[in-house]
């Protein structure tokens, strides 16, 4: 497959994804993660996973994030005497979700690089019992996420392209915050200059050669009036 980068495009299950960001996860027992998060035009977020093993072929799988927690957590019933726990939070080995049986897999932890940035991740991985179906229970730092995977074939990726064909909301708003200084500046420019230009033509259509605080140009010669008065007078 093609290597994705942000802002490419690809088909999967009738739906066009594009890539937003990407995460790089090296894991304490040498196997790799890159996270691709997606978006299809209805604003939907998912993230397809490549997974590197040494001596092995890249596995490819597709996860959607559980975003009400405390649901989920109310759907399963934790037993002292046969748990797993991440931090100070524990989470029994078998439970079901959504009618499907996932058992405690195994436990990784690792090091996510985004950009510049590297933060420490957790997790706790279930399958179920065909190994197609997936449940990971992850900490950064303080934050607890949950999502769901299925595996998925590489040949179900399909149609990449380098170029944007639609525009999402969140990328409009990306670009104008990133320019926000710019549009404060020629705002600022335009609305000094019609200033300016209604200022001069207020001046010139209201000319008074015996107002003493005006000063008039015709030519190369200027003429300044004075009221008969004078000054302080």
């Amino acid at each position: 497959m093609q290597e994705l980068k942000r802002g490419y495009l690809f088909d999967y299950k009738n739906n066009t994804w594009k890539v937003t960001d990407i995460y790089n996860i090296k894991w304490d027992d040498g196997s790799k993660t890159t996270e691709y998060q997606v978006k299809n035009k209805k604003g939907e977020v998912r993230y397809l996973m490549l997974e590197f093993i040494r001596k092995q072929k890249p596995s490819y799988t597709f996860w959607e994030k559980i975003s009400n927690i405390d649901s989920f957590l109310k759907t399963i019933s934790k037993t002292e005497s046969d748990f797993v726990s991440i931090g100070t939070a524990k989470f029994p080995k078998k439970f079901y979700y959504k009618n499907v049986e996932y058992n405690f897999d195994e436990r990784c932890n690792g090091t996510c690089t985004y950009n510049y940035e590297t933060e420490r991740v957790n997790s706790l991985d279930y399958t179920n019992n065909d190994d197609n179906k997936f449940f990971a229970i992850q900490l950064w730092d303080d934050e607890i996420e949950i999502a769901t995977g299925v595996s998925i074939l590489k040949t179900q990726i399909s149609n990449i392209q380098e170029r944007t064909s639609f525009i999402s909301s969140d990328s409009i708003w990306s670009f104008l915050e990133k320019h926000l200084v710019l549009y404060i500046f020629a705002l600022f420019f335009l609305v000094t200059f019609a200033l300016n230009k209604c200022s001069k033509t207020s001046w010139d259509n209201n000319r008074d050669l015996n107002d003493s605080t005006k000063v008039y140009r015709n030519g190369n010669s200027y003429y300044r009036g004075r009221s008969s008065r004078g000054f302080g007078k």
